[in-house]
């Protein structure tokens, strides 16, 4: 077993010397992760395109296709401007916050396929659901000071849900005892 092993660890092609940087290139160049059409566009540009080594090369290509995009929330923590904290737009247009901390949304899916749905399905489509605790705590990260400060609006719909009574962290008014 461990001379398979090691006759496959010799089996492989070292990397000749323009390919030493290929994991930096591919890093700082191919922006989507998703292959390497992106930088093999730029021969002109780089040196080590001229030839086309690098897109000939079969391991720099295996690593490229194998790199998995990782989702990111995009905050940005200092502007270029001022140098300040920014919201995240998507979160001001698709939740909205409580007086309490809690943040609701919409349901998923309620504008697709509406053809294909009851009526009972689309009266509960229309409804807001509430967001869990880890997804109230990154959305107030996602947000500035602003946003989590209470807001106060003519004929608010939100009203009866802004304040939370029965719990004891959100409680305004003391418990009354009979």
């Amino acid at each position: 077993m461990f001379r398979c092993a090691a006759f496959a660890v010799r089996a492989i092609r070292p990397l000749t010397i323009p390919y030493l940087n290929a994991a930096r290139i591919i890093r700082n160049d191919c922006k989507s992760f998703v292959t390497c059409k992106t930088i093999l566009n730029k021969k002109s540009s780089n040196p080590l395109f001229a030839n086309g080594s690098l897109s000939k090369n079969h391991e720099v290509l295996t690593i490229s296709n194998n790199i998995v995009q990782v989702p990111v929330r995009t905050v940005t923590k200092f502007s270029l401007n001022k140098g300040k904290r920014k919201s995240s737009k998507s979160v001001i247009k698709r939740f909205f916050r409580l007086h309490w901390g809690g943040w609701i949304r919409t349901k998923v899916g309620r504008q697709k396929r509406l053809w294909k749905k009851s009526a009972a399905n689309k009266r509960r489509l229309r409804q807001h659901v509430f967001c869990t605790s880890t997804q109230s705590y990154m959305l107030d990260k996602m947000v500035t000071k602003f946003w989590r400060k209470p807001k106060y609006y003519v004929d608010d719909p939100c009203t009866p849900y802004h304040t939370r009574e029965e719990y004891f962290m959100t409680r305004k008014k003391p418990i009354q005892r009979n």
